[in-house]
């Protein structure tokens, strides 16, 4: 019979390992003249057990032997101090020693007595030569869009756009010349611009500091198309006009002249029925577009009609 208060006592625990997990989202980029390193340190143990106090980070980078071995990378990868303040985690490393190696990069995360769970996922970087920082960026005004332009010599260019009052830039795509047309813009809102010389590496792209900003306004100076396919049909009391329709954005209407004069304004389909006419007369026929900015197309060609 057990004495009253005792209870059962089982097999006895072993002890917590205290191995943190393994880093799993290593990630690298060359960024200007420096390789930039981002990782999560871990916060718990393989046990689920919470992390007391800093652990141990080993971040290395190093070219690969070949054969790749572990141990020897290890041997001969060179130690990189990690900035532990922020999450992720970060450390930044000159890539002028490293241009035209591959490199690998690996973290591994040590608990007390320095017991690991093994070292994180191996990035493998390709090193190129810093890429120049577009200079000289400037936008101009184009037909329903802004025109971009900017000196610098890179296989490749990202443009970032940041509308005033937003709170981040937004990655507008991509282009292999010094420029670039953006087609989303709205007229009135102030936007800036900014560029980024890149290079595909490997899996990923090098990529340069990023541009000075240039703040701009768009302001509609552009008339629509001048209207085409006009074609004056007599009936019996009118001749009736159609054309073919315009596409831009900002189109607002169209005005219709006849023989020089406007005998139409605010004509919002690509259809006139003119009913002041005179069996006998010919008349000459022309059709403009307009914006809603009120710009102008020219005239179209001249197509002529009469009553029978």
């Amino acid at each position: 019979m057990l004495p009253a208060g005792c209870g059962y006592v089982g097999e006895p625990l072993p002890p917590a390992l205290r191995r943190p997990v393994r880093v799993v989202d290593l990630a690298a980029v060359e960024h200007g003249s420096k390789i930039v390193i981002r990782f999560t340190i871990p916060k718990v143990t393989t046990e689920n057990l919470p992390i007391k106090g800093k652990p141990d980070v080993d971040l290395r980078i190093g070219p690969a032997p070949d054969p790749f071995q572990l141990a020897e990378w290890q041997r001969t990868a060179e130690r990189v101090t990690v900035d532990q303040k922020g999450t992720p985690a970060q450390a930044e490393v000159d890539a002028a020693k490293f241009v035209g190696k591959d490199v690998y990069i690996a973290v591994d995360v040590r608990g007390p007595h320095g017991r690991s769970a093994g070292p994180s996922n191996f990035v493998r970087l390709p090193v190129v030569r810093p890429l120049p920082m577009p200079e000289a960026v400037a936008a101009k005004d184009a037909p329903d869009a802004v025109a971009l332009a900017w000196k610098a010599t890179a296989p490749e260019f990202r443009i970032f756009r940041k509308l005033q009052g937003a709170p981040e830039l937004t990655q507008l795509g991509t282009s292999t010349m010094p420029s670039y047309l953006d087609k989303t813009i709205e007229y009135g809102k102030t936007y800036s611009y900014y560029v980024q010389s890149i290079q595909k590496t490997g899996d990923t792209y090098a990529e340069s500091e990023v541009s000075s900003i240039d703040t701009f306004t768009p302001v509609d100076k552009f008339p629509p198309a001048v209207p085409v396919g006009l074609s004056p049909v007599p009936g019996t009391q009118s001749i009736e006009l159609v054309w073919q329709p315009n596409s831009e954005k900002d189109f607002a209407s169209y005005r219709v002249y006849r023989d020089g004069q406007r005998i139409g304004d605010n004509v919002t389909a690509p259809v006139f029925s003119d009913r002041n006419v005179k069996q006998g007369v010919k008349y000459a026929y022309q059709i403009s577009a307009v914006d809603t900015t009120g710009n102008e197309s020219a005239k179209s060609a001249a197509a002529e009609s009469a009553l029978p």
